[in-house]
């Protein structure tokens, strides 16, 4: 989709995810902003410097930054977008922009960029100094947010990271953990705890973890496919809780909580990636984005002929 149809698709607003566009020049990296006060303007500011342009604010958080939006539709499923960065990541998915920023407290920009299968990542290292308005979260545990980033490019992605937080990928990947074998990479692999502990040991377990390896990876989903992945409809009984478990939401909960960097790579299966973890150590993080290049880059050639075409949203109507 070229950036002049990306301009029509956001004015046109088939999914309710635009709140406010902006027309932007041709050559520009087409950038949407989640409307929160949590996402410093130093930000984008510092990507203009390198050709990126405010393209669209994207429609507004979930409820409290709740774990689904009951506001957005997933344009694959047609079930509830993951929140809470889900306008974000719908306006990425929809080729409205290149790049999209959101902010991630237990899952809020990793969760819906799975679910439309796009890459997400999270770090604490993107602008580390801003100031941070701590709260509870629906598991009573309070933790800043982190800032985050989507794309369904790669190389445009890990180049977005590297501008952010002043990096430069590694020559070597280092030690690694796996749940698996992983092509190509030489790993150790571990008995992973399980995904569906509470969040608080499951935080825990992570932080020990990531301490004792650069980089772990950890296949993970699919996401809101099977259940229903919020904390308020899990905590009343036991049904709902295991409704809320069959939504594929494990680590992504947490990796905020622990204080983790994160990116998350999709697989060819519908809302499945590879999480590729680390602590949010600026040279591990630089082992996390070359271990990147060893994991898959797949396309879905009918989703993108589908979704990314301009003329599947233009219809003149009936004519008399």
């Amino acid at each position: 989709m070229n950036k002049k149809d990306s301009h029509t698709l956001a004015v046109l607003n088939p999914y309710k995810s635009v709140i406010k566009s902006f027309v932007c020049d041709e050559d520009k990296v087409l950038v949407g902003i989640k409307n929160t006060s949590a996402i410093p303007n130093s930000l984008m500011h510092k990507l203009e410097k390198y050709n990126y342009a405010l393209h669209t604010i994207d429609k507004k958080s979930s409820l409290a930054g709740r774990a689904v939006d009951l506001d957005l539709i997933n344009p694959i499923t047609g079930h509830y977008m993951s929140g809470s960065s889900s306008g974000t990541a719908l306006n990425v998915f929809l080729g409205i922009n290149d790049i999209g920023i959101g902010n991630d407290g237990g899952g809020s920009v990793l969760a819906p960029a799975m679910c439309v299968n796009i890459y997400g990542f999270i770090s604490k290292l993107i602008e580390k100094d801003r100031e941070i308005n701590l709260k509870p979260n629906t598991d009573g545990i309070v933790a800043g947010n982190s800032i985050g980033f989507m794309s369904r490019d790669k190389e445009l992605l890990l180049k977005t990271i590297e501008y952010a937080i002043d990096i430069k990928k590694d020559d070597d990947y280092g030690i690694v953990y796996s749940d698996n074998k992983y092509p190509g990479i030489d790993s150790h692999i571990i008995k992973l705890e399980n995904d569906f502990l509470p969040r608080k040991e499951l935080t825990c377990y992570l932080k020990d973890v990531l301490s004792k390896c650069d980089v772990l990876i950890k296949k993970e989903g699919p996401i809101d496919l099977y259940g229903f992945g919020d904390s308020l409809f899990g905590h009343y009984d036991e049904r709902t809780k295991a409704i809320q478990e069959q939504s594929g939401k494990g680590y992504i909960r947490v990796a905020n909580i622990a204080g983790a960097t994160c990116l998350s790579i999709p697989t060819k299966e519908l809302g499945v990636s590879i999480l590729l973890l680390c602590e949010s150590k600026k040279d591990k993080v630089a082992k996390l984005l070359k271990l990147s290049d060893y994991i898959e880059d797949v396309h879905d050639e009918l989703i993108e002929r589908y979704f990314l075409d301009i003329n599947s949203y233009l219809n003149d109507g009936y004519q008399i």
